[in-house]
């Protein structure tokens, strides 16, 4: 395993579902009380080159940070990455898990990303094994993985791939070789043939991966993806209890008719059966489950007061809706939507648009509501507030956090960018946000901006280095440069969540 992932490098980013910040608020939201954020212990294993903690361990100053991972080139290009970075909060290990140090300590949160379901039995169990033992007594451990009954399609696939990959042993080869496999698969499906269209859309998944995932995830030796009872019943036997999903849109359907729904709150009781259930419906084909230990007191139940210890942020956009007078349509760039002409709920989403990329409190985002709502303040204005945003948040449209991102609204005299993207952007054309995404810059023009901002330069001065960089260009494809298109670029890069406050 090592030797592979040393020979082709297993592609290592942020996953916004995984910070530690998501984390929290799904523990707080159901009943749980974890260490805050922002002074909190973080293990992830397999963190590969530590592009999922890194950020983390950058935007935490207060927290503590340790990675594993079997690929020594990758730990060694992650410690690299965080001695130019200055960071002293984080220690990367190359280690076997089968031989994890028992004196590492307890962490809040531990973090198993993409391993589980291309990991031997053996190291499954000590996946779990690890995740209790070095568990907090309030700390929550994600774990995410391969699931069926929609894993049984990914696999037929795989088997396919692997079939046409019979002595072909080149790392290069074989993920070039996969890719015309899975071309021709595609195009000669015919329309209106339930398996070609099944085929179709599973092989053009795959071609749009990375070359890298394709050669680790489908064409590797070991790939086991499990029914979520299956999971829960290995996580049980380690003393592990089922908290809830990194998601809440996963965990409130509204896709189906209401005969539907009705039977599915018959089994609320057993959330695991429940989940089963709901994965047969969608046919589920990934989960990222969160684990507490078995002694934790859980109360999933909804209770408003759980919401008002929490930040909310939106990016949704704003525009009139069609049906009843004064409603208006927020839709997010993800195709998340709703449509209200609810008062509170329309004055909290565009207090939540104005201030984007930033968070509001639950209390500033009240006062502001009260305030663009122009209706009197009453006492069950909290209640209906925090309702809004569950919902909203179970609808996609809302980031709930209980330690916000610091980031620029807008870019100030001296705008910096964040020190991570600037030394991302000399590796490549993918970068981290501060709301622990990844964004690829294209535009040669942002990605030299985006470098030049160390908060040094004031817009005359970037605007000069801007002026020269462009003339250094192909004139063919020289773009303009002026004050305009650079506050233009300024206010593109504060949206994608690239500055710092």
């Amino acid at each position: 395993m090592a030797d592979a992932y040393d020979l082709v490098p297993y592609p290592s980013v942020p996953y916004a579902q995984a910070h530690a910040d998501r984390l929290a608020v799904m523990a707080i939201l159901h009943g749980l009380s974890p260490a805050p954020v922002e002074r909190c212990r973080v293990l992830e294993l397999g963190c590969g080159e530590g592009g999922h903690l890194i950020p983390m361990a950058f935007s935490l100053p207060q927290s503590e940070f340790v990675g594993v991972d079997r690929a020594a080139d990758a730990i060694a290009a992650g410690q690299t990455l965080c001695g130019e970075l200055g960071l002293g909060n984080i220690a990367l290990r190359a280690l076997d898990l089968e031989k994890f140090p028992p004196d590492l300590g307890q962490f809040d949160y531990i973090i198993t990303h993409g391993l589980y379901a291309w990991a031997p039995p053996a190291v499954q169990d000590k996946i779990l094994a690890i995740s209790k033992a070095h568990l907090a007594p309030r700390g929550v451990a994600y774990v995410s993985y391969n699931a069926l009954p929609g894993g049984h399609v990914r696999l037929m696939l795989r088997e396919m791939m692997r079939f046409h990959l019979r002595g072909v042993e080149a790392p290069a080869e074989r993920i070039g070789q996969a890719q015309v496999l899975l071309q021709w698969l595609a195009a000669a499906q015919r329309e209106g043939n339930p398996y070609g269209e099944m085929l179709k859309t599973e092989a053009r998944r795959a071609l749009e991966r990375r070359g890298q995932f394709l050669y680790h995830d489908e064409l590797t030796e070991v790939y086991a993806p499990v029914y979520f009872h299956d999971f829960m019943e290995h996580a049980a036997r380690h003393g592990l209890q089922y908290l809830a999903e990194a998601s809440l849109t996963e965990l409130q359907p509204r896709e189906f008719p209401q005969q539907v729904l009705d039977k599915l709150e018959e089994l609320a009781s057993d959330p695991v059966l429940r989940g089963q259930y709901l994965d047969f419906l969608r046919c589920r084909k990934f989960r990222q489950t969160l684990l507490c230990h078995q002694e934790a007191e859980l109360d999933p139940a909804w209770k408003p007061d759980r919401i008002t210890r929490l930040w909310a942020a939106s990016a949704a956009e704003a525009a009139p809706a069609e049906g009843a007078a004064g409603a208006e349509e927020f839709r997010t760039p993800q195709g998340a939507a709703m449509s209200t002409a609810h008062p509170v709920a329309r004055a909290a989403l565009r207090s939540l648009v104005e201030v984007w990329p930033c968070s509001l409190s639950f209390a500033e985002l009240l006062d502001r509501v009260r305030q663009r709502s122009g209706l009197p303040s009453r006492a069950e204005d909290a209640g209906a507030l925090a309702e809004i945003l569950y919902w909203s948040a179970a609808a996609g449209l809302v980031e709930l956090h209980a330690h916000p991102p610091r980031c620029a609204a807008r870019a100030g005299e001296l705008p910096v960018a964040s020190p991570l993207v600037r030394l991302q952007l000399r590796q490549g054309l993918e970068v981290s946000t501060l709301r622990h995404t990844t964004v690829k810059m294209e535009g040669a023009l942002e990605r030299e901006l985006l470098l030049l901002m160390d908060g040094t330069r004031d817009r005359t001065a970037l605007l000069a280095a801007l002026s020269a960089f462009a003339e250094s260009m192909d004139p063919q494809s020289r773009p303009r440069v002026g004050a305009e298109s650079l506050e233009h670029a300024l206010a593109k890069l504060a949206r994608l969540v690239l500055l710092l406050a």
